[in-house]
């Protein structure tokens, strides 16, 4: 007996009052209000600028559940992070040392589980390409199902031959689509080219829900950390606190990765005196926070610096 084969749902139109009757899904968070499930995203910046080491704190973050400023907590949700450049060797010291930060029994449990690595280095492999239909399919099987963010560390890296041209772009446009209609969140890492802009198409931009630029600043002598400026240069959603430019200082002491951010034109070390008094004081850490606008962590790591220079040893101050 011959069985019919079902016509294929059919696409229709909805009119507003239906639309409006609807009852969708509420989306899913995975960073504060910037990232959520679905969105896709491009951090661009020059070589060496900190694109990587931004893009690896984004994606501790989401898959730990830990807070990252200016953006908000992450979600505790599974990442997939897909370096093509690094040595594997190079990429897990860099892992390491922001591991050996997290002091969060949970954080550390949910973050070893969540936090997948796809690297070209270790699987001595090539793997594939998101320019290519046969690539896509080889990434994708790569990928595990419950994964809601996919990062791409770079953009060059994972094309065939580095193509940023606009016939390149389209295949990897339907990539990005597809990842999207199937509830997974896509964030970019690219170069951006001579005139400090995003290189390749200018079509790029279109499909993005957010555009971060990095711009470098001077390393600060004493603590070689790396430094930049962050920038939202494009956010569909209304969110009046990402129009500021921030500025981030990242840097390595006691084997672990440190990190400072703060808006830009907030100087910390003019305010650093300060910040101490008021903690002498017993003002909780959290209205100091609040008022140089930075958050917790960096006024603990501020006194605690101050207090040792004037001592002569280090001394934790606990974080409120």
């Amino acid at each position: 007996m011959n069985q019919e084969t079902p016509e294929p749902k059919r696409v229709r139109a909805v009119q507003l009052g239906q639309m409006l009757k609807m009852k969708f899904t509420p989306d899913i968070q995975l960073l504060g209000q910037l990232i959520f499930a679905k969105t896709i995203g491009m951090i661009a910046g020059p070589r060496g600028g900190g694109k990587s080491l931004l893009s690896m704190l984004m994606s501790y973050a989401i898959a730990g559940g830990k807070p990252l400023e200016p953006w908000g907590s992450g979600s505790g949700m599974p990442v997939a992070y897909l370096d093509g450049e690094m040595r594997a060797i190079g990429f897990q010291s860099r892992l390491r040392l922001l591991h050996a930060r997290n002091q969060d029994p949970e954080s550390i449990r949910k973050v070893q589980q969540n936090l997948h690595i796809i690297s070209r280095d270790f699987a001595k492999d090539v793997i594939g390409s998101i320019d290519q239909v046969e690539g896509q399919r080889r990434i994708d099987a790569l990928i595990p199902d419950e994964v809601k963010l996919i990062v791409i560390d770079n953009l060059s890296a994972w094309t065939s031959g580095g193509r940023e041209d606009g016939g390149s772009w389209a295949t990897i446009k339907s990539w990005l689509i597809e990842k999207r209609l199937q509830g997974k969140s896509v964030l970019l890492v690219h170069h951006t080219g001579k005139n400090g802009k995003q290189r390749g198409s200018s079509a790029h931009e279109d499909l993005l829900d957010y555009s971060i630029l990095l711009s470098p600043m001077a390393s600060n002598g004493e603590e070689q950390d790396t430094r930049f400026t962050v920038e939202h240069t494009k956010l569909r959603d209304h969110l009046p606190h990402l129009k500021q430019r921030y500025e981030f200082a990242i840097y390595t002491k006691d084997n672990k990765l440190f990190f400072d951010v703060a808006p830009a034109g907030v100087r910390i070390s003019e305010h650093a005196q300060e910040m101490l008094e008021m903690h002498t004081n017993n003002i909780p850490m959290s209205e100091i926070a609040e008022k140089f606008k930075v958050n917790k962590s960096t006024v603990s790591r501020t006194i605690q610096r101050l207090k040792a220079a004037k001592s002569g040893q280090e001394i934790e101050v606990a974080v409120a």
